[in-house]
């Protein structure tokens, strides 16, 4: 059940960094025009580097099934997590909430 719930916290973070690519999140006026540009329009392909840590923290425990890898996974994402609130972290608390439930299964 643990690697189960690994996975799924994996596949969120996933979704949440996909979804943070592809949704438009800035708008503007420019040239008489409205205009709404994604994260990676507007930001540029420097934004796949805290995109993609997420994702690479949740997979971690999947590659190395250890409980403290798990743990350790677990209270990193949750940082991320509160210490990017403001921006893109609150999109990561779903698969922090999944790793943790996996930290303290008792299967």
């Amino acid at each position: 059940m643990k690697s189960l719930l690994t996975a799924v916290s994996l596949s969120l973070a996933l979704t949440a960094s996909v979804f943070l690519l592809v949704f438009p999140s800035g708008s503007g006026y420019w040239g008489g025009q409205y205009h709404r540009t994604t994260l990676l329009q507007k930001e540029g392909l420097w934004v796949l580097i805290p995109l993609s840590f997420p994702v690479v923290v949740t997979l971690l425990p999947l590659v190395f099934p250890k409980q403290a890898v798990r743990i350790g996974a677990s209270i990193i994402i949750w940082l991320f997590a509160i210490l990017g609130g403001f921006s893109i972290g609150l999109f990561y608390i779903p698969s922090a909430v999944v790793l943790l439930g996996a930290c303290v299964d008792s299967s």
